[in-house]
């Protein structure tokens, strides 16, 4: 926005006008193909040496250099038909982001073109594999809801930075500025009101100065919780097995596809968990909240507050010893998202006070961490007579609700408690089966759309049970008749860019 110079015909010079921010189509980086093929000619490349390894194993000897010039001429015909395909890929892409859209068109071999409205962008991730980190490059996942993420790749990091904070702030809060864009700047966004500029981030963390960081992860964490997490501990013992078996049965053949599955199930964990959730940082920024994880590849996650339909909070049986919990989260319209990025963790792992911190942050004003139950509302825990169906766990069970939320905890060997907002519950069901029935039980559940977080009160007493099923249905009608009078009030923008609370 601009002000323009008062004039005879201008009787309220001090009107903002808006002015065309004449935004240009642009390219993705030139070193896109590169980034692109690089995991294709790696893959080839460790197959042929893999194969020629093999060969000489087996007792052929080395190969001849014949057959190494023909493995080096397929590497290199691989890369070259790789780089032609890519070059023409990026030559026939384009995007342009303006004040209303976003815009990315593909005219290789088959003609698409992506528009995506400002107003209906849910959620903006940065994603920075390793290759592209070498490269200062980055790619731009822009998530709509209810579709496949929509992909820029690869932009320079500045510019990945600079869109993701353009696009999120439109999103979540109409009209606001952002610092250090214009069309003179190397993202040729719109202009804005001039204003300080603010640092956006590096290639080891993408954190702005004017961030709050709400939760780190310090690495200990991390490692405390990989290591002793129930996947690595069983790899650790296939290994122990494979190893341990043959020597006492004089077996050594045995040990040999034991251990290796058992070192490939390890490194699956590390990979999925010490790598992934690297210096995982939760922050609240202008645009609501985002994650930052990664050791090798560095991810930047929007979390979409106003799509949470649940929260989740487990904790395995080793990881009670260490005092480590997980939150995971259902995201409404989450679909086709990368392998980088998880959509629904909120805290990885983290301590008591890390979790209430977490929630605190996406629910104001629920304190999750109350008691030592880790829900602050009343429990109730199932009938006496209900051990005849649980006789091992019925201590473990629990549900409570309060006027913003339902709840519900079990588990003898993985402690979950599941937190459902009544204004998104979809539907509440009561079930009985035969033998409930003969022992007067009945079990609710709350439905909300598909994901980690499932509410389940299973083998309540029947007439509590009833009673339970209408005062939810009541509270839900009650909750959304408040969210839709407060969307209502607001109506006539897209929002302040506060997180609501559970419930509204």
């Amino acid at each position: 926005m601009t002000t323009p110079e008062p004039g005879p015909a201008d009787p309220t010079p001090t009107d903002p006008v808006p002015t065309d921010p004449a935004p240009t189509e642009q390219r993705p980086h030139w070193a896109t193909p590169i980034i692109r093929g690089w995991l294709v000619l790696a893959a080839v490349a460790v197959a042929s040496g893999q194969q020629l390894f093999d060969n000489w194993r087996s007792g052929d000897g080395l190969p001849p250099v014949g057959a190494l010039l023909i493995v080096a001429g397929i590497v290199v015909l691989v890369a070259l038909i790789q780089g032609v395909i890519g070059y023409f890929q990026w030559r026939t892409t384009r995007f342009r982001i303006d004040e209303e859209e976003v815009r990315v068109d593909r005219n290789f071999i088959q003609h698409s073109s992506d528009r995506l409205a400002l107003s209906k962008i849910q959620s903006v991730d940065v994603v920075q594999p390793l290759a592209a980190r070498v490269f200062g490059l980055a790619r731009l996942h822009i998530d709509i809801g209810g579709s496949k993420p929509k992909t820029i790749e690869y932009l320079t990091r500045a510019d990945a930075y600079r869109f993701r904070d353009f696009l999120t702030t439109r999103a979540h809060a109409a009209g606001a500025a952002v610092p250090g864009t214009g069309p003179d700047s190397p993202g040729g966004l719109p202009a804005e009101q001039p204003g300080p500029a603010v640092a956006s981030g590096s290639a080891w963390q993408d954190r702005r100065v004017d961030e709050e960081t709400i939760v780190s992860v310090s690495s200990r964490q991390v490692v405390l919780g990989t290591f002793v997490s129930g996947g690595f501990l069983f790899s650790v013992l296939m290994i122990a097995v494979g190893i341990a078996v043959p020597i006492a049965l004089d077996v050594e053949a045995l040990s040999i596809p034991v251990v290796l599955g058992g070192l490939v199930s390890a490194g699956g964990v590390i990979a999925r968990t010490l790598v992934k959730y690297w210096r995982f940082t939760l922050l609240r920024s202008s645009g609501g909240l985002k994650a930052v994880h990664g050791l090798t590849t560095l991810t930047t996650r929007t979390v979409p507050v106003r799509r949470v339909q649940g929260i989740v909070v487990s904790q395995p049986l080793m990881w009670r010893i260490t005092g480590l919990y997980s939150v995971r989260m259902t995201v409404l319209g989450v679909a086709g998202a990368d392998n980088d990025l998880d959509a629904a963790t909120l805290l990885p792992m983290g301590s008591a006070d890390q979790v209430r911190d977490a929630v605190a942050a996406l629910w104001p004003g629920f304190d999750i961490s109350a008691v030592s139950t880790m829900t602050p509302i009343p429990m109730t825990g199932i009938p006496a007579r209900a051990r005849w169906l649980r006789w091992f766990d019925r201590q473990t069970f629990a549900q409570g609700m309060d006027d913003r939320v339902i709840a519900a905890r079990r588990g003898l060997m993985r402690r979950v408690t599941a937190v459902v907002p009544h204004s998104r519950a979809q539907s509440v069901r009561l079930d009985q089966g035969p033998l409930q029935r003969r022992l007067r039980l009945a079990t609710l559940s709350v439905h909300i759309p598909g994901g980690p977080v499932h509410l389940d009160c299973p083998h309540l007493d029947a007439g509590g049970a009833r009673t339970l099923l209408l005062d939810e249905m009541d509270r839900c009608r009650a909750a959304r008749a408040a969210e839709l009078g407060e969307n209502g009030a607001g109506a006539g923008g897209h929002g302040t860019g506060t997180v609501p609370s559970p419930g509204g």
